[in-house]
């Protein structure tokens, strides 16, 4: 299990997300990026915030869906909990800060939606790259937001060519936030669940 850095790099509030651009801080995440293809973090959240995510979560319908070749997962019905967490994180500071942690181009949308899986059925993701959107997406971003402990569901990444794993994570403290490379030689996956959960973890991408 890889565990979170201890150093909180950002506060993220109602009204506004604080970053830490300090150059040893985004040399030290973007070294982690490279090396681990993944960067985990604690961000501070604002008070009330992460409990209203959660809220939101708990009061939602969550739908089935199956990603052809991929596999099967619920996402959240009405997306409140989506469009609020898309909301905090497509602000200028957080976008740049990300960019400059990839070395990428200029970022400019946050997509993405809450999936959740449960034990004891056929959920989980297999293998894939996430390159399906015309070649916009440049990082990946993943939000824990689980009310409880979970067994299994483990993130991973891997080399496509040598199948070396590079990063493998378990369920993370709800608040807890990875960015991720994506690219052509870069496959991810999340692992059934055993038992404990449900898994529920915001997926989005950062995009030009």
């Amino acid at each position: 299990m890889v565990e979170p850095s201890l150093v909180c790099p950002l506060r993220i509030g109602i009204a506004r997300t604080e970053v830490d651009e300090s150059d040893a801080t985004i040399a030290d995440m973007r070294a982690a990026l490279l090396r681990d293809g993944a960067v985990s973090f604690r961000p501070a959240w604002d008070d009330g915030l992460l409990d209203t995510l959660l809220q939101l979560c708990r009061a939602a319908d969550f739908l089935p869906e199956t990603i052809a070749r991929v596999g099967e997962r619920t996402y959240e019905g009405g997306d409140k909990a989506g469009r609020l967490l898309r909301f905090l994180l497509e602000r200028p500071s957080f976008l740049l800060w990300a960019q400059a942690i990839a070395g990428c181009e200029t970022l400019h949308h946050v997509t993405g939606l809450i999936g959740e899986m449960a034990p004891g059925t056929q959920q989980g993701l297999d293998w894939h790259d996430d390159l399906n959107d015309g070649g916009l997406r440049r990082l990946a971003v993943t939000v824990h937001l689980s009310d409880a402990p979970c067994e299994g569901g483990s993130f991973e990444i891997r080399e496509k060519g040598s199948g070396r794993t590079l990063f493998r994570q378990d369920a993370q403290p709800a608040g807890t936030m990875t960015l991720f490379r994506i690219g052509p030689q870069l496959h991810h996956r999340v692992t059934p669940l055993t038992g404990g959960g449900p898994r529920r973890v915001f997926g989005g991408w950062l995009s030009r």
